[in-house]
């Protein structure tokens, strides 16, 4: 009997156990990195990771912005406060849902990156910090949102109408108390881009008027083209600047829904290829050169890719054309080198082309490749063709005119473009010249010795 009662005590002790362990595995994890910067106006940031993101689907990204007095260095020793309030408090106290229900039944979890600012934070930082996140983590491009309190509120606004571009990259926002000036042109890009907006605020708030976040939602439900569904705004009729911790409670709804709940039902429709098991990456190459592969498991009826490259992530042009190589319904594998590529930030796509002429663009991919400029001469000495390569500039219409050593012009000629260009100096006499290339504020000068 003893022997029973103390196996039954262990098997209690070890149920126990595992019981612990797995709470622990399974409990929401915010984890601080700091010193990592996602833009010049941020050194640290939490990150959020959903159960099932090691599988490798796509999440809905909510990047949380916070008020003045979380601002920091993003150090172990300040990024701390920007668990004080919003989102973040409600996933560091272990009552963030793991999963939200939308109508229709659909469920979807989060990816939450909260940054701490340095400073007021810029609409440029917030679109910095998308681009980071859609570099480094698996977003759901059509399912990005926005929210924020007061100074982190007024961004949301100021992000939302800043370009017309901007408010087309997310898919709803949630502006609590936002400390932003209401204003036309922005209102006109929110509506234009028929971003879903849920703004909320404190009717007497002492340190940013009501009235900032009544003329937002106002002003953009009264465009032309308003947004479908309306704006919304709710202005609780109490006194204090603190209108976030009813917004973010998960028993404050409209219609059924909190705000978490309201903002999945908007997505965007950045639509995929339509070919199977699509994986698109793009790297730089030899420190001047990017390289694009991309590989498919299934194809069918598919005519081939187009690439295509922007300097904006908006305003694409098509580099070139690759065939479909995938046969009898199986995928290939492709690769492409841009030998000229942008200098700073260069965007691709791909625009996947059916037999038929119907088509599909796939997810964009960027590269940050600041090119060294340079502008050099080969063979020096020279005796018949001078050539020049150009690195790090594209020339539209520049005036190279070669220059004795007295100073006299004794040949001119325009050259367009990159790379190497060829300029006959048969005719040149024996004596060493100066080189000047010109065009616009661009002035550029070597020497060559002609032999």
């Amino acid at each position: 009997m003893k022997n029973l009662k103390r196996q039954f005590i262990l098997r209690s002790v070890l149920s126990f156990l595992v019981l612990i362990i797995y709470i622990n595995t399974e409990a929401q994890v915010q984890t601080p990195r700091y010193n990592i910067s996602m833009t010049t106006n941020s050194n640290g940031f939490y990150e959020y990771l959903p159960k099932g993101y090691s599988s490798g689907q796509n999440f809905p990204l909510l990047i949380f912005c916070h008020g003045v007095g979380e601002n920091g260095d993003g150090s172990p020793a300040q990024l701390s406060r920007v668990l004080n309030n919003g989102t973040p408090k409600q996933i560091s106290q272990g009552i963030f849902p793991d999963s939200f229900f939308t109508t229709g039944g659909q469920s979807y979890k989060f990816i939450v990156i909260s940054p701490q600012f340095t400073q007021w934070p810029s609409p440029y930082d917030i679109s910095n910090i998308i681009d980071y996140c859609q570099l480094h983590y698996h977003v759901d491009i059509n399912r990005i949102y926005l929210t924020g309190l007061s100074m982190g509120g007024g961004v949301v606004w100021d992000y939302a109408g800043w370009t017309p571009q901007f408010p087309t990259r997310i898919a709803a926002i949630v502006p609590i108390s936002g400390a932003s000036n209401p204003y036309g042109p922005r209102e006109a890009n929110m509506a234009a881009a028929n971003l879903a907006i849920w703004a909320t605020h404190n009717l007497n708030d002492p340190t940013v008027p009501s009235d900032n976040t009544i003329q937002y939602v106002d002003g953009t439900n009264a465009q032309p083209l308003p947004p479908n569904p309306l704006a919304k705004k709710t202005i609780f009729p109490v006194y204090g600047h603190d209108a976030w911790d009813q917004t973010y409670d998960f028993n404050f709804t409209e219609n059924g829904l909190n705000i978490y709940q309201w903002m999945l039902q908007f997505k965007r429709n950045f639509v995929t290829l339509a070919v199977g098991g699509l994986e698109f990456n793009a790297a730089k190459k030899d420190n001047d050169k990017i390289l694009l592969s991309w590989k498919t498991v299934t194809e069918s009826n598919n005519r081939g890719f187009e690439i295509q490259r922007s300097n904006d992530g908006v305003n694409f042009t098509t580099v070139t054309f690759v065939n479909g190589l995938g046969t009898n319904g199986n995928g290939a594998v492709y690769s492409f080198t841009d030998a000229a590529p942008l200098n700073g930030r260069s965007y691709y796509r791909l625009k996947q082309i059916d037999n038929d002429n119907n088509f599909k663009y796939s997810e964009i991919r960027f590269v940050d490749l600041v090119k060294q400029k340079a502008v050099t001469a080969y063979p020096n000495p020279v005796l018949d063709v001078l050539n020049i390569n150009v690195s790090g500039y594209d020339f539209s219409h520049a005036l190279l005119r070669i220059i004795d050593v007295n100073g006299r012009v004794v040949k001119q000629q325009v050259i367009t473009g990159n790379g190497s260009i060829s300029v006959p100096v048969k005719d040149l006499s024996h004596a060493v010249y100066a080189a000047e290339i010109t065009e616009g504020s661009v002035s550029v000068r070597f020497r060559f010795v002609k032999e």
